[in-house]
Order: C-alpha cells, then sequence, then structure tokens
C-alpha cells in the first residue's frame, strides 16, 4: 500500500498578525497566512482586505512590529526544512532578509 503525497489545504494552517497606529491615526492591520509551504500578506486597507507582493517558503510563521518616530519596522519569522528566515520591512520599505540566527 502506497501512502498519496502530501496536499497542503486550502486554506491557511498558521497566521501571524502586527498592528499599529499610523502618523494619521489610521489602525493598521497585517496578517501572515501559510498553507503549509508558502507565507502570504494580507492588510485591512480600511473597508476591505487587500493583498501584498509578499510570498516567502514556510510551514510556520510569526511577527512583530516596533514603531520609530510614528514608522512601523515590521519583522516576519518564516520557518521552513528546519531553517528560519527573518523577512524585514523599515519605514514602510521593500522587504529584505534579516540577520536573524537561531543560537
Amino acid at each position: 500500500m502506497t501512502t498519496p503525497p502530501y496536499v497542503p489545504p486550502p486554506m491557511p494552517v498558521g497566521t501571524a498578525a502586527v498592528s499599529w497606529i499610523d502618523t494619521n491615526d489610521i489602525a493598521q492591520l497585517h496578517v501572515w497566512s501559510t498553507d503549509g509551504n508558502n507565507i502570504t500578506e494580507r492588510y485591512w486597507a480600511g473597508s476591505a482586505w487587500a493583498s501584498t507582493n509578499f510570498l516567502a517558503k514556510g510551514g510556520q510563521v510569526s511577527a512583530t512590529v516596533y514603531v520609530l518616530n510614528g514608522a512601523p519596522y515590521i519583522r516576519v519569522y518564516c520557518n521552513y526544512e528546519d531553517v528560519t528566515t527573518e523577512w524585514c520591512s523599515d519605514a514602510g520599505g521593500a522587504w529584505y532578509t534579516g540577520s536573524y540566527t537561531p543560537t
């Protein structure tokens, strides 16, 4: 008897979220979800959810944000095949790979 190949579920199996109040006193909410293989980001755009171009490999995800001078500094941690990659976005800038190491 053979085992069928793993097929990830069609819905998120893990999420992480961060929020902050921007300089216009508007609440910002960002959510990253994984289907077990890939992580994507959605955010609340004031009246509806919208997607971003964030895409990373990962079966697990966590995130944090800190605000300096009104600007968000976001850190997203994606675990894939026993390796954790830190993705960073500073003050609304482009995503880049951070320097996080597990030890």
